[in-house]
């Protein structure tokens, strides 16, 4: 009898599938790490189902690597990681959905509050049989996105501390330049969290936490607020998938990609002169080329602005993408690769070593940014979590199977 990890695993790498390094990852968080203050704390972001590495691994592996807490973006991913018997804090990043906030009570996640208005609507939600809702003051000092003016903080904070529904367990702010090469808004923002954070602690009103730097911040060394009696947190997030959260900065050696993107040939074929491929025929063969069909495509995360740009390495050559992208499929050149034959593996993403797009040149292709091209991976695509460069884990759409030998 097959063991239901085995044929996960070997119908995971008979198709597309990505490949993520939780060796990687944690030496990522464990540099992080070595960048902070004694007695500062790691807060993981692992929203967008982890920047598309797979939440509930990557929120295990976060926390066995020495992060102390996980952020997400909504109360949803929150109640996963729940599910999957994380009990370490969690905090929801964006506005909160009321209709979710007496779960949330339950199982003691807490949430970003911006306005009194927030508040109130939380509230309502709440009821009076729920323990405490714990909550994160959250501060715009000038991202202009989610959160309460640096003016009216103390009230926003009175007004919490007057609630026997809530407890107050951070505050915290996010930046809106620090990818940047200039970096006065940064300094701006800095100031004015500081002021802030000053201003509660003055009215006798500052949380246990206080949080502001993001990875770009990190990198920069923007990390320590004045706030004697409170912990200071980072909040890491691409930095910790081994990504470069800025063109203007470099990334620390330490620092390694956690993904790899693959597929498997699934035809090779001919193309004669003067005909198209793919859909609206925007790649016309001059000559006859050989062409191969890899079963990735836009629905997979693959996105279509890399048609008839980006690239897949076979058997070491680098084999260009011919015509567009379709929902489902894709279709390369492998003229460069004499020898290929179906089954084959093709690579899509990696760190660049190997010749593969990294998500870097990719983005640039696409016109876009590292982020998008790894959250947009889509649910369909498993993934294999190695550990030693072994298989361990398999998240698909099934859900996580583990080897039985080796625990994620």
């Amino acid at each position: 009898m097959i063991e239901p990890f085995a044929a996960r695993l070997a119908a995971a790498q008979g198709g597309a599938h990505a490949l993520i390094d939780l060796d990687a990852f944690a030496g990522n968080i464990a540099y992080v790490r070595s960048q902070l203050p004694e007695g500062a704390e790691v807060i993981a972001v692992i929203k967008a189902n982890a920047y598309g590495h797979g939440l509930v691994p990557c929120g295990r592996a976060a926390l066995a690597a020495g992060a102390s807490r996980l952020a997400v973006a909504r109360i949803e991913e929150a109640l996963l990681l729940r599910a999957a018997g994380v009990v370490a804090p969690i905090l929801v990043l964006s506005p909160a959905n009321p209709a979710l906030a007496r779960q949330a009570a339950e199982s003691g996640i807490a949430l970003a509050v911006g306005s009194a208005t927030g508040l109130n609507r939380l509230l309502d939600a709440l009821g009076d049989d729920l323990p405490p809702l714990p909550v994160h003051l959250k501060v715009d000092t000038g991202m202009h996105r989610f959160g309460v003016e640096p003016e009216g903080v103390v009230e926003l904070a009175r007004a919490l501390a007057r609630e026997p529904r809530v407890r107050v367990e951070g505050v915290f702010t996010h930046f809106a330049t620090a990818d940047a090469a200039d970096d006065r808004v940064l300094q701006e923002q800095t100031r004015r969290f500081a002021a802030a954070v000053q201003a509660l602690a003055a009215a006798g009103l500052q949380p246990p936490l206080v949080h502001m730097a993001n990875s770009a911040a990190i990198l920069r060394g923007v990390v320590e607020i004045p706030a004697p009696r409170a912990t200071i947190a980072v909040r890491a997030g691409l930095i910790l998938y081994g990504l470069n959260p800025s063109r203007e900065l470099p990334l620390p050696a330490p620092i390694r990609p956690v993904l790899r993107l693959v597929t498997r040939v699934g035809q090779v074929f001919t193309v004669p002169p003067g005909e198209g491929i793919s859909y609206g025929w925007s790649y016309i063969a001059e000559r006859p080329i050989r062409c191969a069909n890899l079963p990735i495509g836009y629905a997979d995360g693959l996105v279509r602005l890399l048609s008839n740009q980006g690239w897949a390495v076979v058997g070491g050559a680098v084999c260009p993408i011919r015509g567009r992208i379709c929902m489902d499929q894709t279709v390369i050149e492998v003229e460069a690769a004499p020898d290929v034959a179906e089954g084959d593996e093709a690579v899509l993403l990696s760190d660049g070593r190997d010749g593969a797009m990294t998500a870097d040149q990719a983005a640039a292709l696409a016109g876009t940014i590292n982020y998008e091209i790894v959250s947009a991976l889509a649910a369909r695509i498993p993934r294999v979590y190695l550990r030693g460069g072994r298989p361990v884990a398999v998240l698909d759409l099934l859900g996580l199977v583990e080897d039985p030998s080796a625990a994620c």
